[in-house]
């Protein structure tokens, strides 16, 4: 049977002391680490009152205090560095976007001043950007704007933090240093003093983007969709293909002119001056509207009656008169 806790006389002590109520022992006995006050009111059969004296919780709120005060900086500084960080990739992935669009389409992404480039960077098929907002990480908002050959993106940050995101943005500057407004800027793709060694497949300012400087070599590739080649010299080790060839001077060969269309003697022909050849291969020209037979001279003295059998039918000759005759079979 266990009787009440009560205190005993060795519990009674002047002054303070350090103590706890054992259960079993049905005393209040010494304990070292819980600070109690066991006074007189002992011996009145009170309870021992068990809990931190004041001077301690001062104590403790004190060391809180300092630890809150030297953590709190050291917090918000890597707050404010994953913001900086954060708005440094976001902004990074705007630009890539609108130069990759560019580079695909010609044309800087959104309506004319680029206003919603953001939108229409993630409206493409696969998005070009994605996880991107016009908010920024500083809850601001982000504006884009474009020239002929630049592309901009603006937005404010938070004071001393607008240099660290400056620093990591390339072609960046603070425009307005009391709201800590940021602007960062880009070319035309192929326009950075990096690449100035490099063709441009676009038109640029600097006609020398488009320009060769060298042999262009192909590795035996093709070249398509060339409206014209302006050139001094072509040289071909195959084939010409062309529809039409023009030449304002002589045209020469060291074999052979093949045509390879056929035309009938007498048939009608669209412009005087054409040459075209028979079936059997004789030669035609197109006179008054009509493929005739070219006029074949003999270089022979004729005479009436002579056998012309050697000559082809409608040849011509002189006799020794001077006498025009025609060949006829």
């Amino acid at each position: 049977m266990r009787f009440a806790p009560r205190f005993t006389e060795t519990a009674y002590i002047v002054g303070i002391s350090a103590c706890r109520f054992d259960m079993e022992s049905n005393k209040c006995a010494r304990s070292i680490g819980a600070y109690n006050f066991c006074l007189g009111a002992m011996k009145m059969g009170r309870e021992c009152q068990q809990g931190f004296t004041l001077m301690e919780l001062a104590i403790v709120l004190a060391i809180t205090a300092m630890l809150a005060a030297a953590a709190v900086p050291n917090y918000m500084t890597r707050v404010n560095q994953k913001r900086a960080d954060t708005t440094v990739q976001d902004t990074q992935a705007i630009i890539d976007a609108a130069r990759a669009y560019r580079s695909e389409k010609g044309t800087w992404p959104g309506d004319a001043t680029c206003s919603n480039a953001i939108q229409a960077l993630g409206a493409t098929t696969p998005p070009m950007l994605a996880g991107v907002s016009n908010i920024n990480r500083y809850n601001y908002p982000i504006t884009t704007s474009c020239t002929q050959y630049t592309f901009s993106v603006d937005q404010n940050t938070t004071q001393d933090w607008d240099g660290v995101v400056v620093n990591g943005l390339p072609g960046s500057q603070i425009i307005n240093s009391s709201t800590y407004q940021i602007r960062t800027t880009v070319g035309v793709p192929g326009t950075e003093p990096a690449l100035d060694g490099k063709l441009s497949r676009l038109a640029s300012a600097n006609a020398e983007m488009n320009r060769m400087r060298t042999n262009l070599l192909m590795g035996n590739n093709d070249i398509n969709e060339v409206n014209a080649v302006n050139a001094q010299t072509l040289n071909a080790a195959g084939a010409v293909n062309a529809q039409t060839v023009a030449a304002t001077g002589n045209i020469s060969t060291a074999g052979y002119v093949e045509f390879t269309g056929t035309a009938a003697e007498g048939g009608g022909c669209a412009k005087a001056g054409l040459v075209a050849t028979t079936s059997t291969g004789a030669q035609l020209t197109c006179q008054g509207g009509k493929w005739v037979k070219s006029v074949i001279w003999s270089p022979a003295i004729v005479s009436t009656g002579q056998s012309c059998a050697s000559f082809p039918k409608g040849s011509l000759a002189f006799d020794s008169a001077g006498n025009l005759y025609v060949c006829k079979p």
